[in-house]
C-alpha cells in the first residue's frame, strides 16, 4: 500500500506516537496529475486532541459552516485543503477519527418518517464497509470512466470533480448571471467533468454537446457519474419502537459525533 511520508521537516515529526493512517477509498486513483495524493492509498492523520475540541467549538468556524473543513485540514499531516479531497476520503477520515478517539458506538436520534415520534439508534462505526461500485462502469487506467449514452450513441469519458471544482463552478455562474449570460449550474458541470466525446477533446466541440445533450443523455451521464466512484456504505435502518416503522438513512453527522455522551 502507497502511504503518504512526510519529510523530517513535516508536522508528522512534530506528532511522533499520535497519528494512525487512513484508506482512502478512492485509494487515490481520482485526483489528477499533480495532485499530492495521486495514487496515495493511505494518509497520516493525527489523533484528535484538546487542540482539536477547540475547532470545533470556534463560533465563527460553526457560523461560516467550515468545521469540518478546518478539522480535517488540521488532523491531515499535509498541506492540503480539505475541498481538495474527494467527498468519501473525506468521510473517512472522519470515521476513523470519531473510532480512534471514542470507539465505534455512535447514538443518533431522529424523527420517525411514518409517526414523527423521536428513535434513538445506535451506529456500529465499525461495520461501515465499502460500497462497491458497478463492475459494468468502464474505467481507464488513468482514473477517468467511459459511457455510451443511450441516445447520441457518443462514447462519453469523464473525470470526477473535487469538492474545490464544482465550487468554482458556483463562483463561475454567479459571475455570469451578473453579466446576463444564461447558463445553468448541469451545463457547467458538464463542460467540466467530460474529458472526450468519441475521442475528440477539443473544448469547443465539448461545450457545443453539452449545451445540446438530450435529457435522456443527460441522465444517464449523471447516473453513471454518481455510481463510479468509490464511497463507504453508511446506511442505517433503525426501528421505531411506537410505531414499529423501520427509517433508513445515511449517516448523520450530528454534534455528538465528536462529542459523545458519557
Amino acid at each position: 500500500m502507497k502511504q503518504f511520508n512526510m519529510d523530517d521537516n513535516s508536522r508528522s515529526s512534530q506528532h511522533a506516537g499520535m497519528t494512525h493512517y487512513v484508506n482512502l477509498p478512492t485509494g487515490g486513483k481520482y485526483y489528477p496529475e499533480g495532485h499530492p495524493l495521486q495514487g496515495v492509498e493511505a494518509v497520516e492523520v493525527k489523533m484528535l486532541t484538546t487542540k482539536e475540541e477547540d475547532i470545533l467549538t470556534n463560533a465563527s468556524y460553526i457560523e461560516q459552516n467550515v468545521i469540518i473543513d478546518k478539522l480535517i485540514e488540521e488532523i491531515v499531516l499535509h498541506d492540503i485543503k480539505a475541498r481538495d479531497l474527494h467527498e468519501s476520503d473525506q468521510m473517512a477520515i472522519l470515521v476513523a477519527s470519531r473510532i480512534e478517539a471514542y470507539g465505534g458506538d455512535y447514538p443518533i436520534e431522529l424523527l420517525c418518517t411514518n409517526c414523527a415520534e423521536n428513535v434513538q439508534h445506535n451506529f456500529d462505526l465499525t461495520n461501515i464497509t465499502m460500497k462497491e461500485t458497478d463492475e459494468q462502469i468502464e474505467e481507464t487506467e488513468v482514473g477517468t470512466f467511459i459511457v455510451e449514452l443511450p441516445k447520441s450513441k457518443k462514447t462519453v469519458e469523464f473525470k470526477h470533480l473535487l469538492p474545490s471544482e464544482v465550487g468554482s463552478i458556483r463562483k463561475t455562474i454567479d459571475k455570469m448571471k451578473k453579466l446576463n449570460i444564461n447558463t445553468s449550474f448541469t451545463v457547467e458541470f458538464y463542460k467540466r467533468l467530460i474529458v472526450s466525446i468519441d475521442g475528440q477533446t477539443d473544448n469547443s466541440e465539448i461545450s457545443n454537446f453539452v449545451e445540446q445533450l438530450r435529457i435522456m443523455d443527460s441522465r444517464k451521464l449523471f447516473s453513471v457519474y454518481q455510481n463510479s466512484l468509490p464511497s463507504l456504505d453508511t446506511t442505517y435502518k433503525a426501528v421505531c419502537h411506537s410505531c414499529g416503522h423501520t427509517n433508513e438513512g445515511g449517516l448523520p453527522i450530528q454534534a455528538n459525533f465528536f462529542f459523545p455522551k458519557f
